[in-house]
């Protein structure tokens, strides 16, 4: 990795947060749109704006091992997009947001079960608090009428496929560059999603004007902008720093829902989703360790 990034790593870490808060409040825009059809076309068009970044990236020489381990982490993200967006319609942005944004302790949890890596007692105690948050959030009383558990575990699930993507993403990273990754990785997410639309009859095109500004801003937001950044400024930057910076997600998202969709939460609500956030903080952020 270059000592001299062309990019302030800084300035895309400030972008990239800002731009994958906006992901859940622009697929409620975008009415009418089945989660599987914004997940296509989102990571689909982002494989291909990145395809001018395998030019010469010796793809013929890709190890098959790392093609398989792509095209498996293409499955989990596709799987990670359905059930997120679907939650999307089940229950609120932030509570939907915050519970995704789980993964950095279930990959935790998948490095210890999966590579024999013990999470810290630290780790367990930020888990658990995390967990005692959820449970404020599900206190009678807590939960708006448009919330249901069924969307929560939804939410939930999404970022255990989440965790399962990074951990095998982050395999590949070691040897293949974020270009060509990030094009391959949204190019084999979308082969996987286009059979399944076709075999669950969900329509792709049709929609009004308004949906298709919704999917171009979360393809060239959230998609582009968002996940590609993350992964460039975790190039230059520790890797406890760049998830400090993720937990604002739900925080940004919560603004935008408020106003952009009148979704005012309640203060048991921010209580928990306060405890929440401190107990992946206490989770994932480990100080002076750093990765990639």
């Amino acid at each position: 990795m270059s000592a001299s990034p062309r990019l302030s790593p800084g300035l895309v870490l400030a972008v990239a947060v800002g731009a994958i808060s906006a992901a859940a409040v622009l697929f409620r825009l975008a009415d009418g749109v089945h989660p599987i059809a914004a997940a296509l076309w989102r990571t689909g068009t982002v494989g291909l704006v990145l395809a001018p970044s395998l030019r010469g990236a010796g793809l013929g020489r890709m190890a098959p091992r790392d093609s398989g381990l792509t095209a498996l982490a293409g499955a989990f993200l596709a799987l990670h997009f359905w059930a997120w967006l679907e939650s999307l319609h089940h229950t609120t942005v932030l509570r939907s947001t915050l519970l995704v944004c789980l993964t950095p302790v279930w990959a935790g949890l998948l490095e210890w079960v999966l590579m024999g890596r013990r999470p810290s007692g630290r780790t367990f105690a930020g888990i658990g608090l995390a967990l005692v948050g959820v449970g404020l959030m599900s206190l009678p009383g807590a939960q708006p009428g448009d919330g249901s558990l069924w969307g929560d575990s939804l939410a939930l699930v999404g970022g255990m496929l989440s965790a399962s993507y990074l951990l095998v993403g982050r395999s590949v990273r070691q040897r293949v560059g974020i270009g060509p990754y990030g094009s391959l990785v949204c190019l084999a997410t979308a082969a996987w999603l286009l059979p399944a639309s076709f075999a669950m009859d969900v329509p792709l095109t049709g929609f009004t004007t308004t949906a298709w500004l919704a999917l171009a801003g979360l393809t060239l937001g959230p998609q582009l902008l968002g996940h590609i950044g993350l992964n460039y400024a975790v190039g230059y930057l520790p890797a406890a720093v760049v998830s400090a910076a993720i937990l604002l997600e739900p925080v940004g998202a919560a603004v935008l829902g408020a106003v952009l969709l009148g979704e005012i939460p309640g203060p048991v609500e921010c209580v928990g989703a306060l405890v929440v956030l401190a107990g992946v903080g206490l989770a994932t952020l480990r100080g002076k360790r750093a990765e990639g």
